[in-house]
């Protein structure tokens, strides 16, 4: 990609004429308001919907939102085989992350949030959930097109497994089968693979034993560049997000990894640039829109972010992104916090002399501005 260039990491807002929020872990098919004759007709509309406010806002690549997912990660169980999502288990859900504050009154949510399917068998890539969706993105943007998935570790975190000893076993048997997803969006055409993996902050010892392993398996022959983003998880469900002594680990563990680049939490838990230092070589996809407040961030926030960043970064591996997922977002604010992101940017286009794209020159600063150097 181009030096700088702007996105988001996979969800857009999720309109409350489409879905019920607070129900998003539930199975009984309370989430979607559109009866099943217009589901489909509807969740079109709210996919054209994010992609058009991408657009309209100037970010460089675009995503269909995630509209069709209920859930970003469970999503994906559905193109498995030895997954069951009719028979539904208890599945306890644990973090080693302590660094979260939960938001009150979701106890109902994290109730339905630990029924899950169940591994019955053992796993195999059956179908794609997403390559429909690329296509759709594609056939609707001229834009550079990003596919998301979800990682083999975070996936596995959110099933009941019923079938195998190790969990280390299942693990494998999942990054073997979401490569073969990752495989038919590759084959679709795309310009970045981006695979969301919670898991390797949120179970941290795991990820010391297997988290290399597994994310070689998962990239294992692919062309098409892989972004990883590693979060502390959704705003909406933390009211308070400290920095992690961990997360420099899971830098570390990503720099060391077969992928290309990595989408970094950054500006909600309030990270410097010093955490970039752990990044080696990769390209990285730096959160700096806060998700956990509606209060939009000003373009000379970004710009002063941005800048910081650089110190460590240079502009050709460094791209402006938002914090954890937008879907929960009121429209209004999800607009204006990416056209902040992308105003901000170009201020530091405008300094450092790089071009400002012309899908992005509406919110472009004076041409006055004088370049200085990185």
């Amino acid at each position: 990609m181009p030096p700088l260039s702007t996105q988001i990491v996979g969800s857009y807002v999720k309109p409350a004429w489409l879905v019920r929020h607070g129900h998003e872990h539930h199975h009984d098919g309370s989430w979607w308001r559109p009866g099943a004759e217009v589901l489909a007709e509807a969740q079109d509309d709210a996919a054209l919907l994010a992609i058009r406010e991408q657009e309209r806002a100037g970010l460089d690549v675009a995503t269909d939102g995630e509209i069709r997912r209920q859930h970003y990660d469970r999503h994906f169980a559905q193109g498995l085989s030895g997954v069951s999502l009719e028979r539904l288990e208890t599945a306890a859900f644990t973090t080693e992350l302590t660094t979260n504050t939960r938001a009150e009154g979701l106890d109902d949510l994290w109730r339905a949030f630990q029924l899950a399917p169940t591994i019955t068998g053992p796993i195999g890539w059956a179908s794609s959930p997403a390559v429909a969706e690329l296509r759709f993105l594609k056939a609707h943007t001229d834009r550079q097109a990003k596919a998301c998935i979800v990682g083999p570790m975070t996936l596995y975190d959110r099933l009941k497994d019923l079938h195998y000893a190790r969990p280390e076993d299942a693990i494998m048997d999942l990054a073997a089968a979401l490569n073969r997803e990752l495989k038919a969006l590759e084959a679709e055409g795309c310009a970045i693979l981006s695979v969301a993996e919670p898991a390797l902050h949120f179970k941290i010892s795991r990820s010391r034993e297997i988290g290399e392993a597994t994310l070689a398996r998962l990239v294992e022959g692919l062309t098409t560049p892989v972004v990883v983003h590693v979060c502390y998880g959704y705003a909406k469900y933390a009211a308070a997000k400290d920095e992690s002594p961990h997360y420099p680990e899971v830098v570390r563990l990503l720099a060391r990894s077969p992928v290309q680049a990595m989408s970094l939490e950054y500006e909600q838990p309030g990270h410097g640039p010093d955490l970039l230092r752990h990044a080696g070589d990769k390209e990285v996809h730096l959160g700096l829109l806060d998700l956990g407040t509606h209060a939009v961030e000003t373009p000379a926030h970004v710009a002063a972010r941005l800048r910081e960043a650089l110190q460590v970064i240079p502009p050709e591996r460094l791209h402006p992104c938002s914090d954890c997922g937008m879907w929960f977002l009121p429209r209004a604010v999800a607009r204006a916090k990416i056209e902040a992101l992308v105003a901000g940017t170009n201020l530091v286009r405008a300094e450092l002399g790089l071009p400002i794209p012309e899908h992005a020159r509406r919110l472009a600063p004076p041409p006055a501005a004088q370049p200085v150097s990185a």
